[in-house]
């Protein structure tokens, strides 16, 4: 219960505090964030790799649920119908390569189902971000192949941009209601090289690893770091403050045995050099005055001359050191053996 008490101040109730919030937030919020974003890097590299291996299929045989676009994003899917090439938008602050580019997006109507939204690929930016020419899609019907994409999050309020609404991001809804086109409200295609209508083909993410399963570890383990560096600190508290204790108690049994003779016997402060007996103030009782001088002789009429009176001061302040000495040993012998223990406690 006393070590306990030692430990209820502000500071370490504060620490305490603090571990085991950084601890919960390692283990609650910070490692499920990363280990998740791990989890959808994984999905991801899953779908990229089937949607290499995988063989182009219709759209109407890939896509059969909501879910659809989600779960089976970047698959290669064929459809047939026709270009609206007078119903385009432009995706604007998107870079390839480094290097600022417009990607064009064009409604697709195919022969069976609702319209499309087709990503036709991209186009550099021109000087003080005008819009370059770019061919227009074909007239006709055609048959494209292209990859699923889902629709992406965020703000897609349309701005007017050389007479042709561009977006932040890619949402079917507000660009259909922009360009007055009913369309596919799960997602859109991104059109592969080499199609009709195709201009330059928008990247594909490679297969990586990233970091987030690392992220994910570290934070872990510094949720279980936060309350070991806890429980050491308290423990090296406790080990210094025994230790404390321990040299204290030694000094004090080193004090006490200073003031002992080495013959054992127990010094009196009334003893002087002479053998003569002096009282608690150290005064020599031979030299009373009334009893005379410390030869026993008697004094003169005006007392002791004064060179006695000289040579009793002098053996009476050489007897009270002496005493006082032998009483409690010497302070200076007593703050040396503290340093020196506290040398090699520092040196261990």
């Amino acid at each position: 219960m006393r070590i306990l008490r030692r430990f209820l101040t502000p500071g370490w109730v504060i620490g305490v505090l603090a571990a085991a919030l950084f601890a919960w937030a390692c283990f609650a919020l910070l490692a499920p964030w990363q280990l998740g974003k791990s989890d959808d890097l994984d999905a991801r590299n899953a779908r990229l790799a089937e949607s290499v291996e995988a063989e182009p299929a219709p759209l109407a045989q890939v896509v059969d649920g909501p879910q659809a676009f989600a779960e089976r994003e970047w698959r290669l899917v064929t459809l047939t119908g026709e270009w609206r090439p007078d119903s385009e938008a432009l995706l604007r602050l998107r870079s390839v390569d480094g290097e600022l580019v417009y990607q064009v997006l064009t409604v697709f109507d195919p022969v069976d189902g609702a319209d499309m939204l087709v990503n036709r690929g991209y186009v550099l930016v021109g000087e003080n971000n005008a819009v370059p020419d770019y061919p227009a899609a074909p007239a006709g019907e055609v048959e494209i192949t292209a990859r699923l994409r889902v629709t992406e999050p965020g703000e897609a309020e349309p701005v007017p941009m050389a007479g042709l609404p561009a977006v932040r991001v890619v949402d079917p809804v507000v660009i259909g209601d922009t360009l007055g086109h009913d369309l596919v409200s799960e997602g859109y295609l991104q059109l592969a090289g080499g199609q009709p209508g195709s201009l330059s083909p928008a990247p594909i993410p490679g297969i990586e690893n990233g970091p987030y399963l690392s992220y994910g570890l570290q934070w872990l383990a510094f949720g279980v770091l936060a309350p070991a560096a806890l429980i050491y600190f308290a423990w090296a508290e406790i080990r210094a403050r025994r230790r404390d204790a321990e040299v204290a108690a030694a000094d004090a049994d080193a004090d006490q045995g200073a003031g002992t003779p080495d013959d054992g016997t127990t010094p009196t402060a009334g003893v002087d050099a002479r053998g003569g007996g002096t009282d608690d103030l150290g005064r020599d009782s031979g030299d009373d005055p009334a009893n005379g001088d410390a030869s026993g002789g008697g004094s003169d009429g005006g007392g002791s001359d004064g060179g006695g009176r000289g040579a009793t001061e002098l053996d009476e302040a050489s007897a009270r050191e002496r005493a006082m000495r032998a009483r409690y040993g010497d302070r200076n012998d007593a703050e040396q053996r503290r340093a020196f223990r506290r040398a090699d406690r520092l040196r261990t």
